[in-house]
């Protein structure tokens, strides 16, 4: 890795170390950490923000995981013409009731929420029409959590929806809240690896994504994941990425 990039990655200031960083390829950087502070992971995106305006066809793809904690986006998914989604609203003058932490971003969609049984994926990516498109990135995102799931066994996932996510029959598996500045993407893909029932009790009190708390479900509670890890399931997901994106 080129040691100055390493060290405009500024890694300590965002509880990173450098067995955190890894290449997928020529200008491609992993970052990866599990159960990583909210705060010190919003950061380190704006910060990647900066590098990539720096560094020209840099991509940095973030793989981690936080603490409990809620976010709310800049609004619930629109309908489009003659669409009802019948979504309920999140107040933020409810945030300071919530059992976790709450933080107000500028990614798009509702309220949402993390735990460390969740695989988050922050593609931080320069957009290209031709190369890698958002509507192409969010599909492929989902698409790459299907065919991993596909060989564990779990079938009839489908992100075609007409709500945004990566769902099993009714059961919502995974959500997608991106934001764009200068044609760069960030924030992502959070997907339940683990059913967490303390989240799970927290979900009762709003409606995550304007849904009812019940609708969300887990790989966890989709297969039997016999030995198989977040870990395990990062790495495979990861593999197709890379052979993907690269």
């Amino acid at each position: 890795m080129n040691p100055s990039l390493l060290w405009e990655l500024g890694l300590q200031d965002y509880g990173l170390k450098p067995n955190n960083i890894s290449e997928l390829g020529e200008r491609t950087l992993l970052v990866t950490k599990f159960n990583w502070d909210y705060t010190q992971a919003h950061r380190f995106q704006r910060h990647a923000l900066e590098l990539l305006e720096k560094n020209a066809g840099l991509r940095i793809i973030i793989c981690c995981s936080h603490p409990r904690c809620f976010t709310n986006g800049r609004g619930l998914q629109k309908p489009r013409k003659g669409e009802v989604l019948d979504l309920v609203e999140f107040d933020p003058k409810l945030s300071s009731t919530l059992p976790f932490p709450f933080h107000q971003i500028e990614r798009g969609g509702g309220l949402t929420f993390h735990h460390p049984g969740q695989l988050i994926i922050y593609p931080v990516i320069r957009l290209n029409p031709k190369v890698l498109s958002l509507s192409k990135m969010i599909n492929d995102l989902f698409d790459f959590a299907i065919d991993v799931l596909k060989d564990w066994g779990v079938s009839g996932l489908n992100h075609e929806n007409k709500l945004l996510g990566l769902w099993h029959e009714n059961k919502k598996l995974a959500s997608m809240g991106i934001a764009i500045e200068k044609l760069t993407t960030f924030h992502g893909m959070a997907l339940n690896f683990y059913k967490d029932e303390e989240m799970k009790s927290a979900l009762r009190l709003v409606n995550p994504c304007g849904l009812n708390a019940d609708t969300y479900t887990s790989v966890e509670e989709l297969t039997q994941l016999d030995g198989k890890t977040l870990e395990n399931f990062a790495e495979l997901f990861i593999g197709r990425l890379r052979s993907s994106w690269s």
